[in-house]
C-alpha cells in the first residue's frame, strides 16, 4: 500500500480491523456454533423472528451469504494473507450441507428453509458457493440442485410448482417474481433486490457448465430492467409490473443491489453482450453521481434531501463503491469513476465507522409504492445487509 495516500491507507486498515473484529477474531459470530444451533445467530442477523426460533430462511439467507461473500472476496484480493477469511467462509458452507441415503449433497432443509420455492433472496448465498465451488466436491450436488429448481421446466419443487413455469413471464423480460410464498404475486414481481439475489448465481453456473441459452437469457433480463426501470432522473425505481406501473422510490440499496447484480454478471458473459453491458453501467454510475451527497455517501432516497429520517446511508453507498471499483478494475469503467468511488469509501470509514461498530444500516423497505423507507428505528449498527457490502468494498480497496 505504499503508493497510497495516508488518508486511504488509514481507511483500509480501519476497515481491516472491523472486519476481523465482526468475523474471525469474534468470539460469537462462530459459524459452526451458529449454524448448529438454532437458538444462535450471526449477530449482524436482525431478520430474525423470535429470540428461539429461526425464520424461514435461517442460517441459508442472504444477509449472511453478503458478508461470508465479502470475506472470499477479501481472500481473493489478498489469497497470501487472507487464508482465515476462506477457512471461516467454508466452515460455514460446509455446516450447511447434508447427504441422502444416495450419497447426494444437499442443503440441509432444517437450516435452510424452504429453499426451492419460497422467493428470490433464497437463492443468492448460491453465488458464494460459486466463488468456492472446487473447494468441496459437495458443491456441485448443491449447485446442479439449485439451478435446476431455477430453470428446468420439467423440474417440480417440493411445492409442487414448476419454477420457470409459474413465477417468470414474457412480459417481465423473462424476469422471475421477487416472492413466491403462497403462489400469488406481490404487488410488485419485479425488484432491483432479486435482480442480485438470482442473476449472479445463474449467470456463473450457466457459464460454468457452458449453458449459453441460459446466458442469453439472463442478459435479456438485465436488458428489461435497463429499459423498463430506468427513471427520467436517471436513477431506477425499486420495483415494478411495467413501465407505467412502479413502485416510484429511488432506494439506495435496492439500486446498489441491481448496481452489484451487473458487475457480478458481467464477469461470465460472452463478450458479444459486454459492449451494451458496459452502456448500461455506464449509465447507471452516472445517474447516480449526480446524487452523491458532497461527504462522499448517498442518502437512503438518494434524490430526497439528506433529513434525520432519511439518513446518509451505509449499505447502499458501499454497493455504489463496489460497483464502480471493480468496474474500473475490469476495464468496464474509465479511471475518473475510482475516485468518488475512493471518497464514498473514505467518508463511511471516518464518518459511520466507530469503535468497530459500522453505523446507519437500513434493515428492510417493502416495495408497495408507500414511504417506508424513512423509519428511524430501522437505522441499525453491523446489520448484515450493510455490513456485507461494505465487507465486498474493502476487498474491492485492496486491489488498490
Amino acid at each position: 500500500m505504499s503508493n497510497l495516500t495516508a488518508d486511504i491507507q488509514a481507511s483500509i486498515l480501519k476497515a481491516k480491523n472491523y472486519v476481523d473484529a465482526l468475523t474471525i477474531k469474534s468470539s460469537c459470530n462462530i459459524p459452526k456454533e451458529v449454524v448448529s444451533d438454532e437458538h444462535k445467530f450471526f449477530s449482524w442477523d436482525n431478520e430474525k423472528r423470535t429470540p428461539s426460533v429461526k425464520p424461514y430462511l435461517f442460517d441459508w439467507s442472504y444477509y449472511n451469504g453478503v458478508v461470508m461473500e465479502g470475506l472470499y472476496d477479501t481472500y481473493e484480493a489478498r489469497p497470501d494473507e487472507s487464508a482465515e477469511y476462506k477457512k471461516y467462509v467454508l466452515e460455514y458452507l460446509n455446516a450447511m450441507l447434508v447427504t441422502d441415503e444416495n450419497g447426494v449433497y444437499h442443503l440441509s432443509r432444517n437450516l435452510a428453509g424452504y429453499v426451492d420455492h419460497h422467493g428470490a433472496d433464497c437463492y443468492k448465498t448460491a453465488a458464494l458457493v460459486m466463488k468456492a465451488f472446487d473447494e468441496n466436491p459437495a458443491y456441485a450436488d448443491v449447485m446442479a440442485e439449485l439451478y435446476r429448481d431455477l430453470t428446468d421446466p420439467k423440474h417440480v419443487n417440493s411445492k409442487g410448482d414448476v419454477v420457470v413455469e409459474k413465477y417468470t413471464e414474457n412480459a417481465l423480460g423473462n424476469n422471475y417474481w421477487h416472492c413466491w410464498a403462497g403462489g400469488q404475486p406481490p404487488k410488485y414481481k419485479v425488484w432491483l433486490d432479486g435482480i442480485y439475489m438470482l442473476q449472479p448465481f445463474l449467470a456463473h453456473y450457466a457459464a460454468k457448465i457452458g449453458d449459453t441459452k441460459q446466458l442469453a437469457v439472463i442478459n435479456e433480463r438485465l436488458n428489461w430492467v435497463a429499459d423498463v426501470m430506468l427513471a427520467p432522473n436517471g436513477m431506477y425505481y425499486h420495483a415494478c409490473n411495467s413501465r407505467e406501473d412502479v413502485c416510484a422510490y429511488h432506494w439506495t440499496r435496492a439500486m446498489g443491489w441491481y448496481a452489484m447484480a451487473m458487475v457480478d454478471v458481467m464477469e461470465v458473459l460472452p463478450e458479444c453482450y459486454i459492449e451494451e453491458r458496459k452502456a448500461a453501467l455506464k449509465l447507471f454510475a452516472d445517474g447516480m453521481l449526480k446524487y452523491q451527497d458532497e461527504s462522499g455517501l448517498w442518502a437512503n432516497l438518494a434524490d430526497q434531501p439528506v433529513t434525520a429520517t432519511n439518513r446518509l446511508e451505509v449499505s447502499g453507498t458501499a454497493m455504489m463503491i463496489y460497483m464502480m471499483l471493480k468496474g474500473v478494475r475490469k476495464g468496464w469503467l474509465n479511471e475518473s469513476y475510482r475516485e468518488p468511488a475512493i471518497k464514498a469509501f473514505n467518508a463511511i470509514v471516518n464518518t459511520k465507522l466507530h469503535d468497530n461498530v459500522l453505523e446507519d444500516i437500513y434493515l428492510k423497505a417493502s416495495a408497495n409504492n408507500t414511504n417506508n423507507y424513512e423509519i428511524t428505528e430501522y437505522y441499525l449498527p453491523d446489520e448484515g445487509k450493510g455490513s456485507g457490502p461494505f465487507i465486498m468494498a474493502y476487498s474491492e480497496m485492496l486491489y488498490l
